[in-house]
C-alpha cells in the first residue's frame, strides 16, 4: 500500500448481490486500492459468494479471515454471521452483538475503517432496506473520508441510501452503472484534508470490538433511557451522536430508532406466541381436569372449570387476532 492508497468499504442489503457484481466487474486491476464488502444475508448462508464474484473480475476476491492483511487489488467479503472489523492494516472477525439487527453490520465495518484509514477511507452505501450504514458513513465523513451512496431514485431498494441522504451531507450520489467510474476517479484524485478523529467514534469502535469495558464507555457516549434492549432486556443508552438517534446496551447490541422498533416488534410477537402456547397448554390441562370432574359428577367444579376454559379460550382468540391468525 502506497501513500495514496484508498480503502473502499461497501455496504449493501436487499438487491446487493447484483449491485456489487456490477461494480466489482468494472474495477480494473492495478489501482492502489482495496475493497471490503458487507452484504446482509442469512446467518447460515453459504460463504461461497467470494468464489462466485471472483469469476467476474481479475481482482483477488476472498472471504474475510481473522488477522488477514489488507493488500491492494483485494476484494474482501464479510464472512456470514461475523462482524468485519479493520484494525490498523488487518482484518478482524467477531461474533459480537448484532448492530441494527445484523451481523455482519455495515456500520461496524464503516466505523472501524474510518478509525483505521481516516482520510484514505471511502464509504459506499448501496441498495437495501432499513438504515444500517448511515451512522458508519457519518463516522467516515467525520474522520476525513469520502461518502458515496447509490442514487435512491434508481436503487432496487431505496431505504438505506435514501435514509443516508436525508441524514448526512453525502459527497456523491451515483447511479449504479456509474459507480465503478466514480470509484476509479476518486482513486486518482488527491486525498482529502486530514481530520482529527472524534473521540466518540474511537470509543464506540472500541465498544464494538470489545476492547474496552462496556458500561463505562456507554456512560461517556450517552445517557441511559427508560427503554430496554429488545435483544437481551438490558438497559439502553442513547448515543449523543450528530444527526441520527441511536442506542446501545451494556452487552453491545446497537440500534437505530427504526431497527429498535423492528426488534421490539419481533420480541413482542415472540412473547405473544409464547403466551398463546402457554394458554393452550393450560386449557388442555383444565379440559383433562374437567373430564375427570364430570366422570365423578362434581357439578360445582364442572361449572367452575367450564367457565375457566371459556375465559382462557377468549384470551387465546384475542391474542390470535392480534397476530392475525384464523382458527
Amino acid at each position: 500500500m502506497g501513500e495514496n492508497f484508498r480503502l473502499f468499504v461497501i455496504g449493501a442489503s436487499a438487491g446487493g448481490y447484483r449491485a456489487i457484481k456490477q461494480i466489482v466487474s468494472k474495477i480494473p486491476l492495478g489501482l492502489d486500492a482495496a475493497y471490503m464488502i458487507v452484504l446482509h444475508s442469512a446467518f447460515d448462508s453459504s460463504s461461497s459468494y467470494a468464489e462466485t464474484l471472483g469469476k467476474f473480475t481479475e481482482l483477488d476476491v476472498v472471504t474475510a479471515e481473522h488477522k488477514m492483511k489488507i493488500r491492494s487489488n483485494m476484494v474482501i467479503i464479510a464472512k456470514p454471521n461475523y462482524h468485519l472489523f479493520i484494525h490498523q492494516d488487518r482484518v478482524l472477525l467477531s461474533k459480537g452483538p448484532r448492530e441494527n439487527l445484523f451481523r455482519p453490520s455495515i456500520d461496524v465495518l464503516f466505523r472501524s475503517a474510518a478509525v483505521a484509514f481516516k482520510n484514505k477511507c471511502v464509504g459506499v452505501l448501496l441498495t437495501g432496506r432499513l438504515n444500517d450504514g448511515t451512522s458508519g458513513l457519518s463516522a467516515i465523513q467525520r474522520c476525513g473520508g469520502l461518502t458515496i451512496i447509490e442514487n435512491p431514485e434508481t436503487a432496487e431498494f431505496s431505504s438505506m441510501p435514501s435514509f443516508a441522504n436525508q441524514t448526512i451531507d453525502v459527497d456523491y450520489i451515483v447511479n449504479l452503472e456509474d459507480m465503478a467510474d466514480v470509484i476509479i476517479s476518486i482513486h486518482n484524485e488527491e486525498l482529502p484534508i486530514k481530520k482529527e478523529i472524534p473521540l466518540s467514534i474511537v470509543k464506540e469502535n472500541d465498544i464494538a470490538m470489545r476492547i474496552k469495558s462496556q458500561i463505562e464507555l456507554q456512560e461517556e457516549l450517552g445517557e441511559q433511557v427508560p427503554i430496554s434492549c429488545a435483544s437481551c432486556g438490558g438497559p439502553l443508552w442513547q448515543i449523543k451522536d450528530a444527526k441520527q438517534v441511536r442506542y446501545r446496551c451494556h452487552v453491545g447490541h446497537a440500534f437505530t430508532q427504526e431497527a429498535l422498533l423492528r426488534s421490539q416488534d419481533s420480541a413482542l410477537e415472540e412473547a405473544l406466541w409464547l403466551s398463546i402456547r402457554t394458554l393452550e397448554e393450560k386449557r388442555t390441562l383444565m379440559q383433562t381436569m374437567l373430564n375427570d370432574f364430570e366422570s365423578k359428577k362434581m357439578k360445582q367444579l364442572v361449572k367452575s372449570y367450564t367457565n375457566k376454559i371459556e375465559e382462557v379460550s377468549a384470551h387465546i382468540k384475542k391474542m390470535k387476532s392480534v397476530l392475525q391468525i384464523n382458527d
